[in-house]
């Protein structure tokens, strides 16, 4: 994890960091999905719940990319405040000052 905070000029190269991570992880996904589809019955117990926790803590990789992913395509917490700040302005305008 990086203990910086980004600056703007980095978020494209996020961006497309984050799209290739995403696509990792999707591809990782399916082959998982293949491996535990295709046999289930040639393996043993124990494999079978290994490849089901690495799918499963594929999943919430994917998951944890793909919210990143969506904060980084639209800043809603930048438009509510933006929107706060200029009905907090305009009320101070409208005030009666003394």
């Amino acid at each position: 994890m990086r203990d910086y905070i980004r600056t703007i000029t980095e978020v494209p190269d996020r961006r497309q960091e984050l799209a290739s991570q995403l696509e990792a992880s999707a591809d990782r996904i399916c082959d998982l999905q293949e491996r535990l589809m295709d046999g289930t019955d040639k393996l043993k117990p124990a494999e079978y719940d290994r490849l089901l926790d690495a799918y499963r803590a594929e999943l919430v990789r994917y998951d944890r990319l793909d919210r990143e992913m969506e904060t980084l395509e639209e800043p809603k917490k930048a438009k509510r405040y933006k929107e706060m700040q200029q009905r907090q302005n305009r009320e101070n305008r409208e005030k009666i000052n003394y």
